[in-house]
């Protein structure tokens, strides 16, 4: 009877599962395509869409809104399991979470808890919309999972919870509207490289580079997700495209990775990589590769997958050829011979998408399979790392870093050792008394805490940067009560962050310079270049004033995991003129504009002021007082964190009235991301821009309409109308100049490049009868050389009679915060300290030439340049360079920015540069220090560009 019993339990469930896979629909039946079929890309509503139906259908999915977009869209996760454990989601996420986070738990009470728990997996597509295989492979793969009724996907269901999400919605319906709009599929094209926008509305594919500043409400949904609410083991991050001559990339990841974070979870990437590999192998995908099979790498921490590494989750990159349309396995012979980073090659041939996706479905079930049979291991370890970190925050820590180890290198050096060579290519032993002489040493302990000094000349962007972290999953405490750390005291109220957390690794990257270890193909052969920046400390980036703290801090406190609102700010005095207020918070911009957009003025003071216990400094605010200026500056004391001063008489010093900036910001057709981020930034500080295209700079009066003529890094080059390929995804977007009969007709204004021949010309036109030309980046560097300004690259060397720069293996600098030094007379350093971190790749540094006697810098690199985080190699050739540079030309002027201050939106710090620059631009050139008066002449080969110009 028994066995009868059984038998007909097994039959009903059998028959119910079949009856459960013919109800779940088919992307076919809701969409009209299959997923991986040649020349469709499916939109994100579509997928909300099926998605939908799916949990119409079936008790195996759920959708969860999880925000908003920038576009005002929902941002869906579809969470796939079994019914049992949908039904009993909320313990399950509270297990995934308290073991996330690893606090108040013994190591038995963990064990007992991932024995009851499931594991958590994010699986994600999208980010970078024109990658649109994965757009397919989240639908296909949330299909898979519900419809299949194979033993591994119920073992799958049954120990696993997966969180699929698309993670650039705005983009993904971009892209598939742009793609699908031709309704005969031989006329779509074979790549996006028409696109006529960025495919994030701000961002483009930098969206990925927002993971530890989390700006854009998509990376704030994700992160939210991830560090706060689920606290995943597994993050498994779909990209495109695999390295030439293979298919596809997976894990693990070339050196080096990062030190900050727990060793485990680089053992750990390796069996799940090691899983992927196999279940290729088993199924006969031939061209996986790994490892040195491409550039990526674990160091840097703005990715979606590598900040996973900081938060103690396996992040999975996968990087897969295809496209819409067929294409060609590329024939690269080093390919062909099997290694341990790519170990079964594949012949060059025809490929599809549709192939593709098979190799997403099974790399899909290696991941889901290995966290179903790992699924204790996995909860347990996520805890174990969260833990560590836990105590090590508790206790003396020491990092090894490799300035430490050039540390001990010098040590036994001059104690007069000679180093013992040893069978690891370039390594040496010493005698171990320098292990404790310098790893041990008090003072190289890691921090116990950081805090956020109250007093500092920018405290708003402090609190900016604590949101970020707490975006992040970090915890931020507020004394209770006045404490003692390192000899100061701090009052109450005063916020610090605490290393004994789980995500330590994460905190300690972002308040600790990057010490990336020196990377040469050989001993003086050229550098590795990174993945992306070698050092990029937000703190730093952000002019952040805290104290590092070595010992434990003793005060009752508050724990704060939500975002802070800027602190209000006081209001001092009680005169009745008008009100001062300080220039050195960026706040003070969003004051001014909301001031001069309501008609009230505004002035800078040219002479040192003390303003509301702030530094004596040049560029103070002066208010006069009126009912409007009484609210908004009433409004912003509280809102913005704002000092200020009342006061009876106005200031007697002399003022530089303000004027609201009409800014022109050039873009072009395709998108610029350096241009997407200004955008943003100036959205944020509530700056009025116009979107400016080469034909609209080329045809219209520009000095009717606009005081300064911004160009963004990428804007212009002076190499065939190309941005140059620096590697960080900072220029153009892939988007080519299509023939106009292809594209839309409102899309007709915004072709055309800005060019040496056609657009300069025009703009130095403008510049000569009073408009201001900003520009940054190589769009600066290129300007100088169109316009002929008396300029030298600072850096580079002549060879043979020609001015280059050195090879890299001289001089190499590929993303890194070098300090530079301000002029504080100069109106375009008012609110900055004397020191700044600048993001420098490698970016445009100037020497003034002969001609050059009105020129001025108000911001250089000192004698002695000083690294502040990251690689730099050769950086003695900055000495003395000039990082910004004023220059008057006729009635207007030019003012150029070598290293990038606006990029990623994250170097807030040097922010005021520019701000300072665009009012600049509209204040009367001579009272501001900026122009001549003189009408310099247009340079003799601009003039002969714009005689052969045709016309009519």
């Amino acid at each position: 009877m028994k066995r009868l019993r059984f038998t007909l339990t097994a039959a009903l469930a059998l028959a119910s599962s079949a009856a459960l896979a013919e109800q779940v629909p088919t992307p076919m039946e809701v969409l009209g395509h299959d997923m991986g079929e040649d020349r469709y890309v499916v939109s994100y509503s579509d997928t909300v869409r099926y998605w939908q139906r799916l949990a119409a259908s079936s008790d195996r999915i759920r959708l969860v809104d999880i925000g908003p977009t920038v576009e005002k869209r929902r941002q869906m996760m579809a969470i796939v399991s079994s019914p049992e454990n949908l039904a009993l989601l909320e313990t399950y996420r509270d297990i995934s979470e308290r073991l996330g986070r690893a606090e108040n738990l013994t190591d038995e009470q963990a064990r007992q808890l991932a024995e009851k728990g499931k594991a958590v997996v994010w699986v994600d597509g999208g980010i970078h919309s024109s990658e649109t295989l994965t757009h397919s492979a989240i639908v296909q793969q949330v299909y898979d999972l519900v419809s299949s009724d194979d033993p591994e996907a119920k073992r799958i269901r049954d120990n696993v919870i997966v969180l699929f999400a698309a993670d650039n919605p705005d983009g993904q319906e971009l892209v598939a509207n742009w793609y699908m709009r031709h309704p005969n599929p031989a006329d779509r094209e074979a790549d996006f490289e028409s696109l006529p926008k960025l495919y994030h509305p701000y961002v483009g594919h930098d969206l990925n580079r927002d993971f530890y500043m989390a700006q854009m409400p998509e990376t704030q949904n994700i992160t939210r997700i991830l560090f706060r609410q689920w606290r995943p083991q597994l993050v498994m991050n779909q990209h495109q495209t695999g390295p030439a001559g293979t298919v596809v990339f997976i894990p693990p990841f070339r050196d080096p990775f990062n030190f900050n974070f727990d060793p485990l979870v680089m053992t750990s990437l390796e069996e799940v990589g090691a899983a992927m590999q196999s279940r290729l192998l088993s199924e006969g995908k031939r061209g996986g590769t790994s490892r040195s099979g491409a550039h990526y790498d674990t160091w840097y921490n703005g990715n979606l997958r590598s900040v996973s590494y900081f938060h103690n989750a396996i992040g999975i990159l996968t990087e897969t050829i295809g496209k819409p349309v067929p294409i060609d396995i590329e024939l690269v012979p080093e390919r062909q011979l099997p290694a341990s980073h790519q170990p079964a090659p594949i012949a060059p041939g025809k490929w599809h998408i549709g192939q593709s996706l098979q190799y997403s479905l099974t790399l899909n079930r290696a991941v889901l399979s290995h966290a179903a049979a790992n699924r204790e291991k996995l909860l347990f370890n996520i805890y174990r790392m969260g833990a560590n970190s836990i105590a090590r925050g508790s206790t003396d820590h020491w990092t090894m870093t490799p300035r430490r180890i050039a540390e001990m290198h010098a040590a036994s050096a001059a104690a007069g050792a000679k180093p013992v060579p040893t069978r690891t290519r370039g390594s040496s032993s010493i005698a171990p008394i320098h292990y404790d002489q310098i790893m041990r040493a008090p003072e190289n302990r890691d921090a116990r805490a950081y805090v956020i000094d109250p007093g500092q000349r920018d405290y708003p962007t402090a609190i900016r940067f604590l949101n970020a972290l707490i975006r992040l999953g970090v915890d931020v405490d507020q004394a209770n009560a006045p404490f003692v750390a390192n000899g100061k005291r701090f009052p109450a109220g005063t916020l610090f962050v605490r290393t004994a957390q789980a995500y330590r690794p994460h905190i300690l990257d972002m308040f600790e310079p990057q010490d990336y270890p020196e990377n040469f193909e050989y001993p003086g052969g050229p550098p590795i270049p990174p993945a992306d920046a070698t050092g990029y400390t937000p703190a730093f980036q952000m002019g952040v004033n805290f104290d590092r703290v070595l010992d434990a801090i003793i005060v009752p406190s508050t724990r704060i995991s939500a975002p802070l609102d800027a602190p209000s700010g006081r209001i001092r005095g009680k005169g009745r003129a008008g009100f001062l207020a300080d220039h050195g918070a960026n706040n003070s911009f969003v004051l001014s504009n909301r001031l001069l957009k309501a008609g009230q003025q505004v002035f800078w003071l040219t002479e040192p002021r003390t303003v509301a216990d702030g530094p004596s400094e040049r560029g103070a605010l002066w208010i006069p007082a009126s009912p409007v200026s009484e609210r908004i500056v009433a409004d912003a004391v509280h809102s913005l964190g704002i000092n200020v001063e009342r006061v009876n008489t106005p200031p007697r010093e002399e003022k530089l009235p303000l004027r609201l900036p009409r800014i022109a910001l050039a873009d072009t057709y395709g998108g610029l991301m350096p241009t997407g981020w200004m955008r943003w930034i100036f959205d944020q500080f509530e700056f009025p821009v116009t979107l400016v295209y080469p034909q609209q700079l080329e045809k219209s009066d520009l000095n009717r309409d606009f005081d300064a003529v911004i160009l963004p890094h990428g804007a212009f080059t002076m190499a065939a109308g190309r941005a140059d390929d620096d590697g960080m995804f900072r220029g153009r977007s892939d988007a080519k100049q299509p023939a106009p009969k292809d594209i839309p007709v409102e899309y007709h204004p915004w072709l055309g490049q800005i060019t040496a021949d056609s657009t300069m010309p025009q703009l130095d036109r403008y510049v000569q009868q009073g408009g201001t030309l900003i520009a940054l980046g190589g769009s600066a560097q290129a300007v100088v050389q169109a316009l002929e300004l008396p300029l030298a690259d600072a850096v580079a060397e002549t060879v043979d009679g020609r001015s280059a720069r050195p090879p890299r293996h001289r001089f190499y600098v590929p993303g890194a915060l070098i300090q530079a030094t301000t002029d504080p007379s100069s109106p375009i350093a008012y609110g900055l300290p004397q020191h700044i971190d600048l993001f420098f790749e490698d970016s445009p540094v100037w020497a003034p030439t002969a001609g050059a006697a009105d020129l001025k810098i108000p911001a250089r690199f000192a004698e002695t340049p000083a690294l502040r985080s990251g690689w730099a190699h050769g950086l003695e050739r900055l000495r003395d360079a000039a990082a910004v540079v004023q220059y008057p030309r006729g009635k207007g002027g030019i003012t150029l920015f070598g290293p990038e201050i606006a990029l990623r939106g994250q170097t807030h710090g040097a922010f005021k540069l520019l701000f300072n620059a665009m009012y600049l631009s509209a204040m009367d050139q001579q009272k501001a220090g900026v122009g001549s008066g003189q009408k310099g002449a247009m340079s003799s080969t601009l003039r002969d560009r714009q005689a052969a110009r045709p016309t009519g």
